[in-house]
């Protein structure tokens, strides 16, 4: 019998405000001399305000790939139209759970810097699941866990979905920035290598970089980066980065590149990228065509005038 779901999604949703400026050196400057001179007003700065958090970014690009799709996540009344109406029509079963969406303020130009306070996304774990969570997750072909960084319960969760879904299912994290809480991912990746916790993992490029200098990995390029750490984990680890993606089960890797012509966003796009390699490995691609697939997900995502992931016969036809 078909699973009843592709994908089962969890945890974090943000509201995010995007910020865009020319120069955020320039803007942080402009700022900063505003607040010297008693504080105000600073005009004509373009912004938007969108449903964000890697897990509801995750989740809203698998379905729109059509893919059946579980989001388990956390938000109060005030946010929740936001949230649902991103799925309205989509392959899409929303559980959400009484805890406040959290909020984020990103800066966005060349690269992106967000101010985030997690609220409800920094306190997820096990026992925020009931029975019919548990069902639904286990009726799920690959279970998601995004967002480590941000939850302090982020390793419970993991233990607690490992317990109660079993060895045989496929748990999938993509930890985000992780950068300054190196200490506790040492931990975790002392318990995924030596207990299984998780079966494939997806990093950025920095993320990368700073899984392999937390775990004493010496590595001259971004390929043997990619294999010493999914060796070290024992995992399927996916690398993505600005210009090619690379991926590798610990012994042999392979790489794709890709190019970007006008980047009009950066904050989602990592997770667009991992919505297309997911269903690449669901759709049975090999290894070279998923990684094209994926970075041509994210490739029309950050070129595209909204902030919408792109549906499979966009891809199709690209």
């Amino acid at each position: 019998m078909p699973r009843r779901f592709d994908v089962a999604v969890m945890h974090d949703y943000f509201v995010d405000r995007l910020v865009h400026v020319s120069g955020l050196g320039k803007t942080m400057a402009g700022v900063a001399e505003k607040a010297a001179s008693g504080g105000g007003g600073i005009h004509g700065t373009g912004q938007e305000e969108i449903r964000g958090g890697n897990a509801v970014n995750l989740a809203h690009a698998l379905a729109m790939l059509g893919l059946r799709t579980l989001l388990i996540t956390h938000c109060e009344p005030a946010h929740e139209h936001l949230l649902r109406s991103a799925f309205k029509g989509l392959k899409a079963d929303l559980r959400v759970k009484p805890l406040p969406a959290g909020l984020t303020v990103a800066f966005e130009e060349s690269v992106n810097v967000m101010l985030s306070d997690g609220r409800g996304a920094s306190d997820f774990g096990p026992a925020a699941l009931d029975e019919e969570d548990w069902g639904r997750l286990e009726d799920a072909r690959v279970v998601c866990s995004v967002n480590w960084a941000a939850n302090r319960r982020g390793t419970e969760l993991l233990q607690g979905l490992r317990r109660r879904l079993g060895p045989e299912k496929t748990i999938y994290i993509d930890p985000a920035d992780f950068r300054d809480r190196l200490d506790k991912f040492r931990e975790l990746a002392r318990l995924i290598s030596k207990g299984g916790l998780v079966d494939w993992i997806s990093m950025n490029e920095f993320e990368s970089q700073a899984a392999a200098t937390a775990l004493g990995i010496e590595s001259a390029d971004r390929a043997s980066r990619c294999v010493s750490l999914a060796r070290a984990l024992g995992v399927v680890f996916d690398m993505h980065c600005v210009d090619g993606a690379y991926t590798s089960e610990g012994t042999r890797v392979t790489g794709c590149p890709t190019r970007v012509i006008r980047t009009r966003r950066l904050t989602g796009a990592g997770d667009v990228w991992d919505a297309a390699s997911i269903y690449g490995r669901l759709k049975e691609m090999d290894e070279p065509g998923r990684l094209r697939f994926a970075n041509r997900a994210a490739k029309l995502y950050l070129e595209a005038k909204e902030p919408l992931p792109p549906t499979l016969s966009q891809l199709k036809v690209s």
